[in-house]
């Protein structure tokens, strides 16, 4: 089974009520049912490998709980919707959250999850790396309890490309001569409109120096870098070497069109590596990877993604759901995740494993990215904002860079300030 990217295919709006409806479907079970105390847990039970580590936690637990996985829509946005919907009516039947890290100050400002303290906060954030100690924390209060983490790298054919490009400007020329040449030559990068686009528009932006709001996210900072990160999205967009079907691409379509050696570069998670040698072993060989793309050469700074385990405050077990997360990303389990789904583990101690780094050879790769990792918007109405971008700057071809920095400014200055209508 192929590893699934971050954020998979979004499924339409009755797909994911449907697949709200079969929630109550739980993804481990036994004749004798479970043991102890039921920790639900949302979000991530569906990861390749994932019911092999269930096993071990529950095992670990030896009768005082049970973690029961439990099925949600395969697409953040989905799942988000679903959390929302169930927290807000303070549903009880919701222990552990498996979160997207931009969920955490949404949820934290809305009372939803629990803040970790003392000791809890101290076995949450040992030996992890601070990136995504960051994504878990509102306001200096630590929420969840990191899980994962991510950044994209640049995926390229070395037999095309022997030395690959720093810059985008850089690609899109390899890639056009390629084309003259009648060779395979395409960019694959998400471009549709959710959020997976958000991420490339904000690499883009932040490689400019820019940003979409202040620290605090009190007001936007749309300005001249974001002009300039428009205008080069725009450009690539209309360059002539991208997919034809790139306002529709996401992880699953750009992943297939380097499988199905259609691609020359792709920008994409470190799960690519994993899921090629199950999806195409012969091209694993010719597969390299190297940083992300820049603007000037120099070192990228791209978005963090990644997810993080947080306790519901309607939980009724919240200290069996903190050991049960504490569990289900403890460094044997991290390491399994990494090596069975291409989950990049939050614990820095997993990046020194002999198993992991013959696994990942661009270790050091991501590593050095993490250290620059920029977040997307900290904000609790950071899915106003997102939408707002993805569907503005939507399709990629058509953008006009200063109108639509202009649009963009006021839309989410009308966001933050609770006004507007969001599309």
């Amino acid at each position: 089974m192929i590893p699934r990217p971050t954020v998979p295919r979004r499924p339409s709006r009755w797909a994911a009520l449907v697949g709200v409806a079969a929630l109550v479907t739980s993804l481990t079970a036994c004749s004798s049912g479970p043991e102890g105390t039921v920790v639900n847990l949302y979000g991530g039970a569906s990861g390749t490998g994932f019911d092999k580590i269930l096993a071990d936690c529950n095992q670990q637990a030896q009768g005082r709980y049970t973690i029961v996985g439990n099925l949600l829509p395969s697409d953040a946005d989905g799942q988000r919707d679903q959390f929302v919907r169930r927290l807000a009516a303070k549903d009880d039947g919701m222990d552990l959250l498996g979160m997207d890290v931009t969920w955490t100050a949404e949820f934290a400002e809305a009372k939803w999850i629990r803040e970790l303290t003392g000791d809890q906060k101290a076995q949450a954030i040992k030996d992890t790396l601070q990136p995504p100690i960051d994504t878990a924390t509102w306001k200096d209060k630590l929420y969840g309890v990191p899980r994962t983490t991510n950044v994209q790298l640049l995926w390229y054919r070395k037999s095309l490309v022997p030395t690959p490009p720093k810059t985008f400007d850089e690609m899109i020329a390899m890639a056009q001569q390629l084309k003259a040449q009648g060779k395979t030559h395409e960019i694959g990068l998400t471009a549709a409109q959710y959020e997976g686009y958000v991420v490339n528009v904000n690499n883009l932006i932040t490689a400019y120096g820019g940003t979409l709001v202040n620290e605090d996210s009190s007001r936007p900072t749309i300005d001249d870098k974001t002009v300039q990160a428009l205008t080069l999205l725009k450009k690539l967009a209309t360059s002539g070497v991208t997919s034809a079907s790139l306002s529709n691409a996401q992880e699953p379509e750009v992943f297939a069109d380097l499988q199905a050696e259609r691609s020359a570069f792709s920008l994409n998670w470190p799960y690519v590596l994993s899921a090629m040698r199950e999806a195409n072993p012969k091209l694993v060989d010719d597969l390299g990877f190297a940083p992300y793309p820049s603007v000037d050469g120099g070192p990228p700074k791209v978005t963090l993604g990644g997810m993080n385990y947080a306790i519901s405050t309607y939980s009724k077990h919240p200290e069996e759901s903190f050991e049960a997360a504490m569990c289900l990303r403890n460094e044997k389990n991290a390491l399994s995740a990494a090596l069975d789904a291409g989950d990049v583990p939050a614990l820095a101690t997993v990046f020194e494993l002999p198993e992991f780094q013959k696994a990942y050879p661009m270790a050091d790769v991501m590593r050095s990215e993490l250290e620059a990792a920029v977040p997307r918007p900290v904000s609790p109405v950071y899915q106003n904002i997102s939408t707002l971008v993805s569907t503005t700057l939507s399709p990629p071809q058509s953008i006009n860079p200063q109108k639509d920095a202009d649009e963009l400014r006021s839309s989410i200055k009308d966001a933050i300030e609770g006004k507007g209508i969001v599309p």
